[in-house]
């Protein structure tokens, strides 16, 4: 089971952060270089309609990664002092997106089938991201009915590419962000923002908001925002003692 790592940067102080083009690409040519990554996933908001979440796109996090490896020990060699992760740490990687806040965790990474799943070749898509901040009353009956029932709806969704879901996994990191506290994340893939609303627009979409008034008792936020995803594949063969 893949390990996904994923970095948010959030907005403070009423500031409104967005990552220019040149620090995107910039993002992108460092995650080709990362030792061990299978692929990353440059994550940054997007307009979209999601009937129950009219989501504030001003409250959306300014930008997420999502990092993808085989192997925990890939991940942490990259977090470590000096890492090749530590990158993200320096003042001058992202000047676009000064006075935003990163936080981080680590998460299993759970696959569910489509229909029509994204192409091998496909480096754009819309990621509709989820985060439960939790937590649950019983965390691992709220995982279980989640898991059992939510995917096969999500599935039915018309041009639906993609479905996974996260849940917390430990990580030792030498990063100076804060660690997020997260019962769950999951997303969902779509072609672009009109795929996105003509799903959300289908009877699905209510069959889902059915099924979340039936889930067990949890607190916190349930957070829902659209994002462009453009992903790319990293240097996968990890080079011992590197």
């Amino acid at each position: 089971m893949a390990i996904s790592w994923f970095c948010q940067w959030d907005a403070k102080n009423g500031t409104k952060p967005v990552l220019d083009e040149h620090d995107h690409q910039g993002l992108v040519a460092l995650l080709r270089g990362c030792r061990g990554l299978i692929e990353g996933h440059v994550m940054t908001p997007v307009q979209a309609h999601d009937p129950h979440y009219a989501a504030d796109l001003h409250a959306s996090p300014a930008l997420i990664l999502q990092l993808e490896f085989a192997e925990i020990a890939d991940l942490e060699q990259a977090l470590r002092p000096h890492g090749y992760l530590q990158a993200l740490s320096h003042d001058d990687l992202l000047p676009s997106l000064h006075g935003a806040v990163a936080s981080h965790h680590a998460m299993l990474t759970r696959r569910y089938p489509v229909a029509e799943p994204a192409a091998g070749t496909a480096n754009e898509l819309l990621s509709y991201m989820v985060e439960y901040a939790g937590p649950a009353k019983d965390e691992n009956a709220w995982h279980l009915f989640y898991v059992t029932g939510h995917p096969p709806l999500l599935a039915k969704f018309p041009g639906i590419r993609k479905i996974e879901i996260y849940t917390p996994a430990t990580v030792i990191s030498a990063l100076p962000f804060a660690v997020r506290q997260t019962m769950q994340r999951n997303k969902t893939a779509f072609d672009n923002p009109e795929s996105m609303n003509a799903a959300m627009a289908s009877p699905v979409r209510a069959a889902l908001r059915k099924d979340f008034h039936n889930f067990p008792e949890f607190e916190g936020e349930a957070a829902h925002y659209p994002f462009r995803t453009v992903s790319v594949r990293g240097a996968r063969r990890a080079i011992p003692g590197a």
